[in-house]
């Protein structure tokens, strides 16, 4: 059972789902934000779940950046692609 964020600040957990519903809920809560046109979403996802978002995420002309988060989580980021890209010094 994971701890999932369905939008800013709000979290949470379905005890005794398996994790092919943790992943329909990650990647269907992220897509509403996208349909929605939030300019800027951040999450913690897994990594089958930021798989699943990438092809989604170009339908809706996002940019999706992950970065390892742990064991088997990447943190995400979907920027879309009217703002300007988030820079980062490397």
């Amino acid at each position: 059972m994971r701890t999932i964020e369905i939008i800013d600040d709000v979290r949470l957990r379905f005890p005794q789902r398996n994790e092919d519903f943790d992943l329909g809920v990650e990647v269907g809560a992220a897509s509403v934000l996208m349909i929605q046109g939030t300019p800027l979403i951040q999450r913690k996802l897994s990594i089958a779940a930021t798989e699943q978002l990438r092809p989604i995420a170009e339908r809706y002309r996002y940019a999706l950046v992950a970065t390892p988060a742990g064991e088997d989580m990447m943190d995400v980021s979907l920027l879309h692609w009217s703002r300007r890209p988030l820079l980062r010094v490397v």
